[in-house]
């Protein structure tokens, strides 16, 4: 059958990429077509449906801009999109889709197209790589801190409490999208929403968001397939690593702090983010000389990177949806000290396939790494579980039998 997946991006641009270019595959390899449907960029791989995307929108361009009327630009196209709902008619009207999978489309093709899938009778599946459709600002996130105050549909809460960018109008943005298209009974049109941890799962159904429509259905990762990493040097410095974006949410700050304590060993920071040069600043004014800032890496250097390291931390300190950073991390047999937070002890079990501690927690997590980096029985040890339980957890096959039970016709 024909499958329209929909992106925003049709190029890496983080985890929802990974899961697009792996069921992508797993879909073609069972004999599907995949019709790509997303937005324009020169970054897109390229393919012959590119003219039925929508036109590039550059929210950081337009959130530079202080003018009232490109605010209202911002939150028009954030909630409904004329030109998205045009652009997927006239593909459908070219080629037959049997089906549609939709990821993260919210803020620009956004959930408007649901409406044209609908009056095509087209199957509709979504797999929620966020939290936007219950929380205006995506990641339970309110001022640094995990905040619920909008069950319930209280989306006005975040306009309260300045969620989006600390910020008024981004967060009358964020809090008027979400009253639109719950008001205008967007979400009502999927048939299955596919939630890729049981954090996930319970956290939509705790919101009594379609409970009859969610699914939990690990990602599948066909990593021996994609990998292509250097050979292993044979001697080289011994180091820990940290791998994703430096933001407040992902407890980068924490682990610095927590490296304070353990001199003698060397962490590798690889990622950019806007908390960078504040970051670099702490580390200079304190004279952290075991920390490297390796900027961004492309995906096979960060893979080569891991597979030289003695295990991955991960210490972020919001509702992690799954986590590819640590899920790469056990594929290549790497253990895993994972903050216990979100769906993160679901793959780093403690004692077993890694160490957790408790999110912000500077001074466990730094006893944790000291832990672990001089125990290299340990290391051993949960190695080889980690490789284990990812394998097991994010088999592709297994991904694409439960892709089957819910649309049976695959």
């Amino acid at each position: 059958m024909n499958i329209l997946v929909a992106n925003w991006t049709w190029f890496p641009s983080g985890g929802d990429w990974t899961y697009i270019e792996n069921v992508t595959k797993l879909y073609e390899k069972n004999g599907h077509q995949v019709i790509p449907f997303s937005m324009q960029d020169e970054r897109n791989f390229p393919t012959a449906y590119q003219k039925y995307f929508i036109s590039n929108i550059n929210y950081k361009n337009l959130n530079l801009n202080k003018k009232l009327t490109a605010g209202f630009k911002v939150l028009s196209k954030s909630i409904y999109s004329k030109e998205a709902q045009q652009c997927l008619e006239n593909l459908l009207n070219t080629v037959d889709i049997q089906l549609a999978h939709l990821n993260l489309i919210n803020h620009y093709i956004t959930p408007s197209i649901l409406k044209i899938l609908k009056q095509k009778n087209i199957p509709i599946i979504w797999t929620l790589h966020d939290y936007t459709a219950i929380c205006p600002e995506s990641t339970f996130i309110s001022n640094d801190k995990i905040c619920e105050a909008c069950k319930g549909g209280k989306f006005y809460n975040a306009i309260l409490n300045k969620c989006k960018k600390n910020s008024l109008l981004p967060s009358i943005a964020a809090s008027a999208e979400n009253y639109v298209h719950h008001l205008n009974g967007y979400y009502k049109d999927v048939d299955h929403f596919i939630c890729p941890s049981v954090f996930s799962y319970e956290k939509y159904k705790s919101f009594h968001f379609f409970e009859d429509k969610l699914h939990h259905l690990y990602h599948g990762y066909d990593f021996n397939g994609n990998i292509n990493i250097q050979p292993l040097q044979k001697a080289g410095e011994k180091y820990i690593v940290y791998v994703g974006r430096l933001e407040k949410i992902k407890g980068v700050h924490t682990l610095i702090k927590a490296m304070k304590a353990n001199p003698g060993i060397p962490l590798k920071i690889i990622g950019y983010g806007t908390q960078e040069e504040e970051l670099k600043k702490f580390v200079a004014e304190n004279q952290l000389t075991n920390i490297e800032f390796t900027g961004k890496k492309s995906k096979e250097e960060v893979w080569t990177l891991i597979n030289q390291a003695a295990f991955l931390v991960c210490p972020s300190e919001w509702y992690e949806v799954l986590g590819f950073t640590i899920v790469e991390a056990m594929l290549l047999g790497k253990p895993v000290i994972g903050s216990n937070i979100g769906a993160i002890p679901e793959t780093v079990i403690d004692n077993q396939t890694g160490l957790l501690f408790n999110p912000g927690d500077e001074t466990e997590l730094a006893n944790k790494i000291n832990k672990l980096f001089n125990d290299d029985a340990l290391i051993a040890k949960l190695a080889g579980n980690a490789r284990i339980h990812a394998d097991n957890l994010f088999n592709p096959q297994k991904h694409f039998e439960g892709l089957k039970k819910i649309i049976p016709a695959l």
